[in-house]
């Protein structure tokens, strides 16, 4: 009986003790006193600071490691990281698994992150290096079926990239790796006109960026998903035969 009221007490604490050391770890961080890679306090410290039972210090540490923001060592303690992409990763497959979203809606966040980072890119100082943007587009219009999706990969992420937003980029890096596997798929099979199209959307792109121009750029990054998603739109329909469509493309 007694260590049922253990457990139900430490259960009751579980939420409390969340927040508790969250806001301690922040609290650490905006004193200077912790970073990413660095150590946190001990469970015994953590308990006696907080006045937490270990039971609760545990489970909170547990629920923060899930959420990427710590990792535990054994032996050595719980430090302080930067996982998030791959936790905010597994909520988005874990929603798709799910139905509570689309692909196409994902679609549709990856086009706002696209034009946003594009809007962003344009206002950056006239130094803006677009070089590695002309060379991918060099190697997609020449590469292998095979390589088609890695160098499309590369584009968007240095698209991205030239945002210099770092929530953009952890978002994009966290929606790709759901889409691999169908752009590699995609790319592999789609016809070369139909690759030399979504070719010229992405030099489209990089030519208006060049030129500093919002409304061009928007229209071409528009004309490029709104193709991709004419495409999965036929795909989904029941006699449809055509490849999975890349969404990232």
């Amino acid at each position: 009986m007694e260590q049922l009221c253990k457990t139900t007490d430490a259960k009751q604490q579980a939420p409390k003790a969340y927040f508790l050391v969250m806001e301690h770890i922040e609290t650490l961080i905006q004193g200077g006193n912790l970073t990413f890679g660095a150590k946190l306090p001990s469970e015994r410290q953590l308990m006696a600071t907080l006045g937490l039972s270990r039971n609760s210090v545990r489970e909170a540490l547990r629920s923060l490691e899930n959420l990427g923001i710590l990792e535990s060592r054994h032996g050595q303690g719980s430090f302080l990281v930067n996982h998030m992409e791959e936790s905010l990763g597994s909520m988005f497959s874990l929603l798709l698994s799910l139905h509570a979203c689309s692909y196409q809606e994902i679609s549709q966040l990856r086009r706002s992150i696209e034009i946003g980072a594009y809007l962003l890119a344009v206002k950056r100082p006239q130094d803006m290096n677009l070089r590695p943007l002309f060379d991918i587009l060099s190697q997609m219009e020449t590469c292998s079926e095979k390589e088609r999706a890695k160098w499309d990969k590369n584009f968007h992420d240095t698209l991205i990239a030239l945002s210099q937003n770092r929530l953009m980029q952890l978002l994009n890096q966290t929606l790709s790796p759901l889409f691999e596997s169908s752009i590699q798929q995609m790319t592999s099979r789609i016809a070369l006109p139909q690759w030399q199209t979504l070719v010229s959307y992405h030099r489209e792109t990089v030519c208006c960026l060049s030129k500093r121009s919002e409304p061009e750029g928007i229209a071409a990054i528009t004309r490029h998903y709104d193709y991709i998603d004419g495409y999965f739109c036929r795909l989904q329909q029941p006699d449809s035969q055509q490849p999975h469509p890349s969404i990232g493309m």
